[in-house]
């Protein structure tokens, strides 16, 4: 808290009158950032035509890039030490747990939207909502760990993969 509260630039009564600890800390800033990304994400979602999965998966990985932009430090380090956190404090562990639980949800609904429109899946859609989210988890590992791979070459590969896979592609689906 020490670190925080010289970070901040701010008295600890002030800082302490937001958080009561660095656990707090912890769940404010994952709550903020993945809640930024799950409001794009439902912004996304209501396009017409529905996005295919390649689009979903590109737009997915462009979410973290974005939100590293926008924040005041380097994201990534941050989301791992969130990451670790969570396996053992069970706030934030519940805190995960409905947030990922949110966006699974979300990109179901995407999915079978798209099934609805004329695409076709290989498995039902709660069954590949989970690759989604570790297409995002993996990309923010590597570039935490050692900043490759480059931001536009991983969202191209998956894209591709997506595209041959016959997961659709811009045209969207049958095209």
């Amino acid at each position: 808290m020490a670190d925080v509260i010289r970070e901040a630039g701010l008295s600890a009564g002030a800082v302490y009158l937001y958080f009561r600890s660095k656990d707090d800390i912890i769940v404010a800033v994952a709550t903020q950032v993945f809640g930024g990304i799950q409001g794009r994400l439902l912004q996304f979602a209501e396009q017409e035509p529905p996005p295919s999965p390649a689009e979903i998966a590109t737009f997915l990985v462009r979410q973290p890039v974005l939100a590293r932009e926008q924040a005041p430090a380097d994201l990534f380090p941050l989301l791992l030490a969130v990451w670790s956190e969570a396996t053992r404090n069970p706030a934030l562990t519940k805190v995960a747990d409905s947030i990922l639980s949110g966006l699974r949800t979300l990109l179901t609904s995407m999915l079978d939207r798209w099934v609805d429109y004329g695409g076709e899946l290989p498995m039902p859609a709660e069954e590949l909502t989970p690759v989604f989210l570790s297409l995002v988890q993996g990309f923010v590992v590597q570039q935490a760990l050692s900043s490759a791979p480059r931001p536009d070459a991983y969202t191209t590969a998956v894209a591709g993969l997506f595209t041959a896979a016959g997961l659709g592609s811009a045209a969207g689906p049958g095209e």
